[in-house]
């Protein structure tokens, strides 16, 4: 939806044009009682039809020109109000379908972003040609650049009269001289970029032909496609696009449609990236499996694992000492592997890579030996109803690169009812699979442990692999030093983030409140912030409110906003009345009144009404209940995730902390301790994110994990997870192993007061605030509240230089598996120098420092308490 939509609706744009007209008059206030009471009678009526939110956002402060702010106003909420009103009448006339909008704006994000390699050479040929005209007298021009299809050195500069291209508009209830404004032709000489449109629109209503351009290119060397000019100008200029439109019909497969998108419908970067993947750069690969040939490598099983909790994890599974299964490489000729049939599942939300993820996992399996991998459509619920398709080389190379999970789709992330096993157990039976390979996150891993523990009692050959995977990044333990997803959805972040922290520098009169998704995976029981804190290092905005420290310090929401309004107090202080703001979204479930309100709501069906849940809630959460915003209250009572969970993506946390700031503020400005002024702007990050084209990182890392999960697969390794550790070196240093679910299983602490007792499980770990990546922060937030400190990363790029840069979050994480083989080299060297024979002087010193460690060691077992992160009961 353009931006300027409503302006050109009749009726709304007769209201606006007399608007501007009598809020000119100074003795007119921009009050709904003052405008109704001069405005024309069909104005008034449209202005009386209008919402109360559209009404209030026609009479906000005015543009310069004295003019409604038409960026205010939310012509996207508009319409889909609108538009659900509409569908719900229709259901009468046999309209069955859902309709669930998501709403953003966009353009704070967009206009202060690093410049194309185009329009970096087309800026610097404006500038140097107004600086010739300049220095040859030339004045009332405008520089113009043209035959811009050309290379840069064929381009045409010069200057065009000013008063040529001005028509007279009305502004401040005056006419005036001003250069018109170019609206889209849509006939006529320049209206080719419209009628290529108009080609294409009724396909576009009908199917699905997405096209992703991707991020930014400079790479100007390897990476034609980064010198590209817009598609409007390329059309305008004469240049021709060939029409490309589905030619298969989709097949339905349960709730879902299945119809992968061919290669031609990709955009050129999608088909350079997928190029250069598999023929020009060819995959980097961890030295294990560099052949990449399920036959060249074998499993050789390492230590045994120990688990927290035996006593309680031994009574839902039969084996708690797994060892850790090492992939290795074999030049030994043994029978190859042949007639394999493993099945994947999406199981966890959208995540960068999942695509690469499968190419690896079907790459490889030997080619020619009947070997099958099955795709699930639809997810966990394509699993129930046996909706499967096979995935053959062909397939996958239309996908290889593409962000998303479009292939195959997902539903919901939950395999752990007594039937929901049942039907896994049929499924896989029907299909006779070796192995099935569930990817996603703590939920995901945490029912696939399960999973495969029914599998085994009830003697099914199908083993059960899981695969780390999710954007939040919480999917991490002593184990898993990355979740699949998490590197690019951070960096595509960032960049966003970045450019609107730019945007605000320039303009120096916006706060920026920037929420960030973070997954959310268990909902308001257990929300991380690892995103927040990774987007934080890499752009250094003013404020950082991240979940975790606000636990920790059991901040209340008044302390919360208190501080906000400190930092904004004393860069007003210094003249700057601007700044930008990152805040966690499950912010408010780290809250500790919220907290109590949010497990007080889940008690309830939902979506429910305020009138029915409020008499029902305890006398404090009540109260909190009432002093929120009326649009909080809604939100909180919106329909929940698959596990019950609060949704806390839906919850406009940013706007209310801006609502809440600017109240405090308020407040500050009758004392006469604040004299700035205080103009939020609120935005959600995440849906942006999540479906971005793989980095490097993520692309070699899905691909390696679908190598090594289908390693397991075939052997019927049944209860492990896919594991690459060692990820802050280069690829090739990698190391690929299995390593089984008990030994990552933890038991939540049982709630004072209740009989119960929650089953032990895989829990999404929280930002370690003693960890590098917050003590780095820590360093510079002080000054980064002060000072204008922002740093842009750019969009991701997928050649030069910056491309194989990863996260400061996974460079900096231990490495629990290398520390571990450093141990065991340490003791074996210990046990080579105290072989029979050694001196006395040898053995007692040795003797009384294991002893003395031994000791130490027994003390910290006695002490250990539960971590924070498993607080919450996770049933």
């Amino acid at each position: 939806i353009p931006e300027g939509l409503i302006e050109f609706i009749p009726e709304i744009k007769a209201l606006i044009s007399e608007i501007n007209d009598k809020l000119s008059q100074p003795e007119i206030q921009p009050t709904e009682e003052a405008i109704l009471g001069v405005l024309s009678k069909e104005n008034a009526e449209c202005f009386r039809y209008l919402p109360g939110f559209i009404r209030a956002q026609l009479l906000l402060d005015r543009d310069p020109h004295g003019n409604v702010q038409v960026a205010k106003i939310e012509t996207e909420k508009l319409l889909a109000a609108t538009v659900h009103n509409e569908l719900e009448n229709r259901r009468s006339s046999g309209y069955e379908g859902t309709f669930s909008p998501q709403l953003h704006a966009f353009g704070y994000e967009g206009r202060a972003g690093m410049p194309t390699i185009f329009d970096s050479a087309y800026c610097y040929a404006l500038g140097y040609t107004a600086s010739s005209l300049l220095v040859n007298g030339c004045t009332g021009l405008i520089a113009s650049v043209k035959n811009l299809l050309a290379p840069c050195k064929e381009w045409q500069c010069g200057g065009v009269p000013i008063t040529s291209l001005c028509v007279i508009e009305r502004r401040k209830g005056k006419d005036k001289p001003v250069i018109r404004k170019a609206l889209v032709e849509m006939t006529g000489g320049l209206s080719q970029p419209f009628q290529f449109y108009k080609k294409i629109r009724d396909h576009l209503k009908i199917c699905d032909m997405y096209r992703i351009p991707g991020p930014t290119q400079f790479d100007m060397v390897n990476c034609e496609v980064s010198k590209d000019i817009p598609m409007t100008l390329q059309l305008e200029l004469g240049r021709t696009w060939e029409l490309q439109v589905p030619t298969e019909k989709p097949k339905r497969m349960g709730k879902f449609l299945f119809l992968p998108q061919a290669k031609r419908m990709r955009s050129e970067l999608q088909r350079w990236r997928a190029l250069m993947i598999t023929k020009d750069r060819e995959r980097r690969l961890p030295a294990a499996i560099s052949t990449f040939n399920a036959n060249a490598v074998t499993v050789k099983k390492g230590e045994e694992t120990c688990c927290n909790a035996h006593t309680v994890v031994s009574r839902y599974f039969s084996e708690v000492h797994a060892p850790i299964l090492d992939i290795v490489p074999t030049e030994e000729r043994n029978a190859p592997i042949h007639d394999k049939k493993i099945g994947i599942v999406f199981c966890g939300r959208q995540a960068p890579g999942c695509h690469d993820f499968v190419c690896g996992l079907v790459d490889m399996l030997p080619v020619n030996h009947g070997n099958k991998v099955y795709g699930f459509v639809g997810g966990t619920h394509g699993l129930m109803d046996k909706q499967a398709v096979e995935l053959d080389p062909e397939l996958c190379d239309s996908f290889c690169g593409a962000g998303g999970l479009e292939m195959l789709g997902r539903t919901v992330d939950r395999i752990n009812t007594q039937e929901e096993k049942e039907m896994a157990k049929s499924t896989c039976q029907d299909l006779d699979l070796d192995g099935l390979v569930l990817v996603g996150g703590a939920r995901t891993n945490t029912d696939a442990a399960y999973l495969s523990e029914y599998f085994k009692q009830n003697k099914v050959k199908t083993g059960v692999v899981g695969v780390p995977c999710g954007i939040e990044g919480s999917m991490v333990n002593e184990f898993v030093e990355a979740s699949l997803g998490f590197d690019s959805a951070t960096k595509a972040m960032s960049e966003l983030v970045g450019n609107t922290a730019i945007d605000g520098s320039s303009a120096r009169k916006y706060y920026y409140f920037l929420k960030l998704m973070d997954g959310s995976t268990t909902g308001g029981r257990n929300a991380t912030s690892h995103v927040a804190l990774e987007v934080a290092l890499e752009t250094k905005p003013n404020l950082l409110l991240l979940s975790e420290e606000v636990d920790e310090q059991r901040n209340n929401l008044r302390e919360i906003v208190n501080g906000i309004a400190d930092v904004i107090s004393a860069r007003a202080d210094d003249g700057k009345n601007f700044g930008t703001v990152l805040i966690a979204e499950g912010l408010l479930a780290a809250i500790p009144e919220f907290r109590t309100l949010i497990a007080e709501l889940e008690g309830f069906p939902m979506p429910n009404t305020v009138d029915k849940v409020l008499p029902e809630l305890t006398t404090w959460s009540a109260a909190l209940f009432r002093s929120l915003p009326e649009f909080i209250q809604k939100e909180l009572l919106l329909e929940r995730q698959s596990n019950a969970a609060l949704q806390l993506s839906q919850l406009e946390t940013d706007r209310l902390m801006a609502r809440l700031v600017q109240d405090e503020l308020k407040q500050r400005k009758k004392k006469g301790t604040f004299k700035g002024s205080f103009s939020p702007v609120c935005q959600f990050l995440g849906y942006q994110a999540r479906c971005s084209m793989p980095s490097d990182f993520d692309s070699d890392y899905a691909y390696a994990l679908g190598g090594t999960a289908a390693v397991l697969a075939t052997r019927s390794c049944n209860g492990y997870m896919a594991v690459i550790s060692d990820l802050a070196h280069p690829v090739e240093r990698w190391h690929c192993c299995g390593v089984p679910f008990t030994a990552m299983l933890q038991v939540a602490p049982q709630v004072p007061g209740e009989s119960f007792r929650p089953r032990p499980g895989i829990f999404p770990r929280k930002v370690d605030l003693d960890a590098a990546a917050f003590s780095s922060w820590k360093e510079v937030r002080d000054s980064c509240a002060k000072e204008e400190l922002y740093e842009n990363p750019g969009p991701i790029q997928l050649s030069g230089s910056s491309a194989s840069r990863v996260t400061q979050t996974i460079a900096t994480r231990f490495s629990y598996l290398k520390e571990l083989e450093g141990l065991q080299r340490n003791l074996e060297a210990l046990r080579t120098r105290c072989r029979p024979g050694c001196h006395l002087r040898q053995v007692k010193v040795a003797s009384g420092i294991l002893t003395t460690l031994n000791s130490i060691l027994d003390e910290l077992s006695e002490h250990v308490v539960p971590t924070t992160f498993l607080e919450p009961a996770v049933k």
